[in-house]
């Protein structure tokens, strides 16, 4: 069997074995308390362990001539199907059972994870599992040790709250609770995490040490920092007693998925070959000796893309702004503009990092600091990995947890959907894409508020709809540009002419998106004239461009910095008009 067929099957086993962590954890804190909820949920469940156990017996089967001789890692490939039935055998809480079996669900669905992570990873040679347990040599066993202490952690935990025993240690981080059985569980379950903290941070300084040139583990580690740093957010909050329902289903899918990158960092380290890489990953560059700290710094702040950076924050401040009615409180803005200056930052750094190949032969980008050699991809992904991890510390401590997931959710979905799927596959890259610099409002609105409402929702679509005519502006006037790299933005894919109709069409739909705001009652009619005026020179604006042809570029390079301006006024409107609260 080929080996990318046997990557797809592993992967698709670990999604569904993530899948099971979720609907298990999901119906005890989500109190899915309706005979039909009840049904769905279990109903998804069973489901999952099915495929689970199609998907193990299929794999077993192709790799059999893989196997031959080798007893130790055919037994553990064996055992991949014969976990997931037992999944069969533990339904959802929400369909009855003893105390102890969440804990008992959260232990085999956590196995699972790891299983599957493993096994997609040792899967990446002509050879697959032909290391067996060779792995445990070495360095690379320690995420194995770490993984194993997070295994306690997420064990204790889940059967200390299946039986009640959160009365018995209610702070954090120490225990103030009565003296017993139960506070003893609970201070094992710390030191459990304590223990697998310090080994992770081990795990990650020796991976940035000895193999910066394989951004596999990078990424690896880096997960696995942003995992641990959740669960731990989570697992303080649960203590106090402030943790939601959703927050109780992250922190229990946190703690599985964190002991399944353990796993597969610990495979991925020892196994060769290593992880995928993107093209020239391998190739470290050099930097300058002894180059000045206020050089170095520099080129720090430009992986951030501070213009853009700048543009967001003043979205996601207006929003406080609209939110709180009027000026919002001054030390609440300041930690949340600076943890969303963070997790953008460390979005467009992580963007620098994987587009490193492809901004070396654009104009516009090739200056930058990868493509010239004066910081390593190494260097700009652990930059933007830590700048992620600590700024969703940093919010959920300071301001709020739906304000930290926010702001996580836009970091992931730029890198991951947009960044490193759509924007090298899809005309739509950027439509689709936009959504993640359309978040900050959100996040703004959250800080302020705990929540998401329906003002906020509009603040987002603002954004949203603003983000195609900007960078197809843009798109237009560094057409060469764009068609060198081979990214498919709309005018090298479907040309000038339809460009500027999709530019004129989304436009026009600017000004209905920006009037719906007065209709939610959080700005007054001043705003609702103005912003339909700035909306209307956007169409005349694009209705210019529309007579432009190239090789002139007047027009596109005046749309695009107009789109700048645009939408600053708009922003700066809803602050001039805020209706005040109450």
């Amino acid at each position: 069997m080929p080996a990318t067929s046997i990557r797809r099957l592993t992967a698709l086993a670990a999604a569904a074995a993530v899948l099971l962590v979720v609907l298990g954890g999901a119906a005890g804190p989500l109190r899915v308390e309706s005979p039909v909820g009840s049904l769905i949920v279990s109903s998804l469940f069973r489901l999952a362990a099915l495929s689970l156990v199609g998907l193990g017996t299929l794999l077993l089967g192709r790799l059999r001539p893989h196997l031959a001789g080798k007893s130790l890692a055919a037994a553990g490939a064996a055992a991949l199907p014969v976990l997931s039935a037992v999944a069969l055998l533990f339904g959802p809480a929400s369909v009855g059972g003893t105390a102890a079996r969440p804990g008992l669900q959260a232990a085999a669905a956590a196995l699972f994870v790891a299983a599957w992570l493993a096994a997609a990873v040792m899967s990446e040679g002509e050879e697959p599992f032909a290391a067996g347990l060779s792995m445990f040599r070495s360095q690379w066993q320690v995420p194995l040790y770490a993984a194993v202490a997070s295994y306690v952690v997420l064990v204790l935990g889940t059967y200390l709250k299946a039986m009640g025993g959160a009365a018995a240690c209610n702070s954090w981080p120490l225990c103030a609770g009565p003296a017993g059985v139960a506070a003893a569980a609970h201070m094992v379950h710390r030191f459990a995490v304590l223990l697998a903290g310090l080994l992770l941070l081990y795990t990650v300084a020796f991976v940035w040490r000895k193999h910066a040139n394989r951004p596999g583990l990078l990424v690896l580690a880096g997960a696995a920092v942003i995992l641990y740093t959740t669960e731990v957010v989570l697992g303080a909050q649960a203590a106090l007693g402030s943790l939601t329902p959703a927050g109780a289903v992250g922190h229990l899918v946190a703690a599985a998925a964190l002991i399944g990158t353990l796993v597969a960092l610990s495979a991925a380290g020892y196994h060769a070959p290593s992880l995928p890489m993107i093209a020239g990953a391998s190739q470290a560059v050099a930097l300058p000796a002894l180059r000045p700290p206020g050089e170095v710094a520099r080129d720090y702040l430009t992986l951030t893309k501070p213009r853009i950076l700048i543009l967001l924050l003043i979205t996601g401040y207006a929003a406080m702004w609209v939110a709180a009615g009027g000026f919002p409180n001054v030390a609440l803005s300041a930690v949340a503009m600076l943890g969303l200056a963070m997790s953008c930052g460390a979005a467009n750094a992580i963007n620098m990092w994987f587009d490193r190949d492809i901004d070396a032969v654009m104009n516009r980008t090739r200056k930058r600091p990868l493509p010239t050699g004066r910081l390593t991809p190494a260097q700009a992904l652990g930059f933007g990995v830590l700048m992620g991890a600590l700024s969703f510390v940093l919010l959920a401590a300071a301001v709020n947890l739906t304000t930290a997931l926010l702001s996580l959710g836009g970091l992931l979905f730029y890198v991951l959907i947009y960044t490193m799927w759509l924007k090298r596959s899809s005309t739509q890259n950027i439509v689709i894409g936009g959504a993640a610099g359309a978040v900050p409002p959100m996040v703004g609105w959250a800080a302020v508020t705990g929540r998401v409402d329906w003002a906020a929702v509009v603040m987002f679509l603002i954004v949203f709809m603003w983000t195609p005519p900007h960078f197809w502006a843009l798109a237009l006037f560094r057409n060469e540009d764009y068609k060198r790299a081979n990214v498919p933005m709309l005018p090298v894919v479907r040309g000038e002419r339809h460009t500027k109709w999709q530019i004129l069409i989304y436009s026009a739909l600017m000004i209905p998106t920006t009037a719906a705001l007065y209709w939610t009652g959080v700005v007054g009619q001043v705003y609702l004239w103005v912003s339909t005026a700035l909306g209307a020179t956007m169409v005349v604006f694009a209705l210019l461009l529309m007579r432009e042809r190239l090789p002139s570029q007047k027009w596109a390079v005046r749309t695009f910095i107009w789109s700048i301006f645009w939408l600053y006024l708009v922003f700066l409107v809803m602050v001039v008009d805020v209706k005040p609260l109450g």
